[in-house]
């Protein structure tokens, strides 16, 4: 098992297997989303210099985890900043199964 600061390498690869190509754009949104609305004034204040500026933050972190280089990166800083057990019940609620439905359709 490949570790970094207590994030399995190999779980975070498994993951990165199963997102179908076209659920990446949705994922980034809602881990963003999610990322955003957890941060603490003081993070997002140091990300856009105003202590509430949600839409600004988003905006930052959306522009930072470009597609398809930063795909890793994002699950990673998932992995780190919810957990595994959390990160992995989040990224189930995200509803990634309806972008499998669609490809299986086009076949």
């Amino acid at each position: 098992m490949t570790q970094t600061n207590s994030i399995d390498l190999d779980l975070v690869d498994q993951v990165i297997a199963l997102v179908p190509d076209q659920a990446w754009t949705h994922l980034r949104q809602v881990i963003v989303t999610a990322l955003v609305d957890n941060m603490p004034g003081s993070v997002i204040q140091q990300l856009t210099g105003v202590y509430d500026d949600f839409d600004q933050a988003e905006h930052i972190l959306l522009d930072y985890y470009k597609l398809p280089s930063m795909q890793k990166e994002l699950i990673i800083d998932l992995f780190k900043i919810m957990g595994s057990i959390n990160a992995l019940e989040f990224l189930d609620s995200a509803q990634l199964e309806k972008f499998l439905d669609n490809e299986m359709c086009k076949m």
